[in-house]
């Protein structure tokens, strides 16, 4: 009887995780509570520390699958609703990605267990097990979080999304962006829940002043890093105007809505003579630039401010054609008439590019997306010109991959993302695509300018702070003020390597800590 009891308390473990990662999702956006993300994870680390291996892994799996199948449900309502793709095709084809994806924390958790194990398998108990397990809940566990983070964010294209740090936008570890990125953050969010379950299974006043100590420091250091200034003001504010026109995906696609469509952005961007810039959403104009006649040209070149729009493009080279989305910076003439365009270099799978497309050639069969078989644009690219500000630009969910971007920042005043979100409805996507683009305005220092077809476009300072936001699933122009800035961050300058480095350290320390524990 009381080996049943036991393994029912085993299996529990794998419905505890589950729920702790369906937990852990709604810290990020729409919902934002930030302490249950904390808790959750510290849920997690309790469960792997006394875990072997293998169980390890099953409790980091059970957990991704909690937070992956909450989180990216949108996957499902992108596949089905609109790519057309059958209901039962688009429930595997999501179970199959939230598998994929939650092998990441599993071997995160097989991971830190084995090191552990490695180096305490001769622990005989009491006091010395007890130190051996409060460093692996503070330095080893966060340590080998957030790398394994980042190597999502690579592997097979990079999957980034729900990554810790972006939860904590809102907090005063956000401070720390300018100095390290999200992965920074999420490894000090990670390393305060370490701290917090250490001190708890350690039952030591002295832990608990010190990590209350360290904590507070944290907390403390990055909001008075919140208010420093890494960038400068380059020139004079500008006026944009966004024009959200929340055109249908039945219709965008249509060849006889296309003048319609057009014309209908030329409309609403008439009256905004007195902006500097005026931005459409991604493929906007749902032809090729140079389809475009005389007249609509004409039309944009009499109006006095600039254009930046979401348009495709296309090239021939020895016989071989390629397709591009892109995004046309088209000046007025009183600032020197020019076009400029930016090709998009992270194409989405199977939505604008089909991966060994022999093989899943019958998944095709199924998806009615017209963005199918884009090419790849060159990297790195050149910040566009317009309004007298250079621009880093990226398209649709390229902002969700900093790397991109970073080339471009210390030649822009600001950044742009065009993007269309209708393809995700009435779901989570929209608001974690904004979550994240407000992080990439807080690790540049610079703000950003946000195109969005149906909704959410917005115009985001330096510090990450909404300055404008346009409602979901409503035609309007936003119209709003920034200001260009010149230098880099730490984070601009070097990227990622803070927060690798740091886990580095923290894994080896941990490491070291636990084998002199056992001796």
């Amino acid at each position: 009887m009381l080996d049943r009891l036991r393994g029912k308390i085993r299996r529990a473990r794998f419905a505890y995780a589950f729920a702790a990662g369906a937990a852990h999702a709604a810290g990020f956006a729409p919902l934002g509570w930030w302490p249950l993300s904390l808790f959750s994870l510290g849920v997690l680390f309790a469960l792997w520390l006394r875990a072997q291996p293998a169980a390890a892994a099953g409790l980091g799996f059970a957990f991704g699958l909690g937070m992956f199948g909450v989180g990216t449900s949108w996957v499902y309502v992108s596949l089905h609703t609109f790519g057309g793709m059958p209901a039962p095709l688009a429930a595997v084809c999501v179970a199959v990605m939230t598998a994929a994806i939650a092998l990441i924390p599993a071997a995160a958790g097989f991971l830190q267990a084995f090191i552990s194990v490695k180096l305490s398998a001769k622990f005989a108990g009491g006091p010395t097990r007890a130190a051996a397990g409060g460093w692996r809940l503070g330095l080893l566990m966060p340590g080998v979080w957030v790398p394994l983070e980042w190597l999502r964010g690579w592997l097979l294209g990079g999957f980034p999304w729900l990554s810790l740090g972006y939860a904590m936008l809102d907090t005063p570890l956000a401070g720390f962006a300018p100095w390290g990125g999200v992965y920074l953050v999420g490894l000090l969010a990670a390393a305060t829940v370490g701290a917090a379950a250490a001190v708890m299974h350690m039952r030591s006043p002295g832990n608990f002043i010190f990590t209350s100590v360290l904590a507070a420091g944290w907390l403390s250091g990055g909001a008075g890093w919140t208010d420093f200034a890494w960038t400068r003001p380059q020139g004079a504010p500008i006026r944009v105007a966004i024009v959200q026109n929340n055109v249908p995906l039945a219709d965008k696609w249509t060849p006889a809505a296309r003048d319609r469509i057009i014309a209908d952005y030329l409309a609403q961007s008439a009256p905004y003579g007195n902006v500097d810039l005026v931005a459409w959403p991604e493929a906007a104009v749902g032809d090729y630039l140079d389809a475009l006649d005389t007249d609509f040209y004409n039309q944009i070149a009499m109006h006095p401010a600039d254009f930046v729009f979401g348009v495709l493009t296309r090239a021939e080279n020895n016989g071989v054609r390629r397709e591009f989305n892109s995004i046309a910076a088209l000046r007025s003439p009183p600032s020197g008439a020019r076009l400029e365009v930016y090709h998009k270099q992270h194409l989405v799978p199977f939505g604008e590019f089909v991966p060994q497309r022999k093989l899943f050639q019958p998944l095709l069969n199924y998806l009615h997306i017209p963005m199918a078989d884009f090419a790849r644009g060159p990297a790195p690219q050149s910040p566009l010109r317009a309004a007298g500000v250079n621009f880093a630009a990226s398209i649709c969910y390229e902002d969700a991959f900093p790397r991109l971007m970073r080339s471009q920042v210390p030649a822009a005043g600001a950044l742009l993302n065009v993007s269309e979100d209708a393809w995700f409805g009435d779901s989570l996507a929209p608001h974690q695509r904004l979550q994240m683009a407000r992080f990439r305005a807080l690790e540049s220092g610079r703000a950003l300018v946000r195109a969005s077809n149906n909704g959410l476009s917005a115009v985001i300072n330096a510090r990450g702070d909404l300055t404008a936001v346009a409602g979901q699933f409503v035609k309007t122009v936003l119209v709003a003020e920034l200001q260009p800035r010149a230098g880099v961050t730490p984070y601009t300058a070097y990227g990622d390597r803070a927060a690798l480095w740091l886990a580095a350290v923290m894994t080896l320390l941990g490491g070291v800590l636990i084998r002199r524990a056992r001796r």
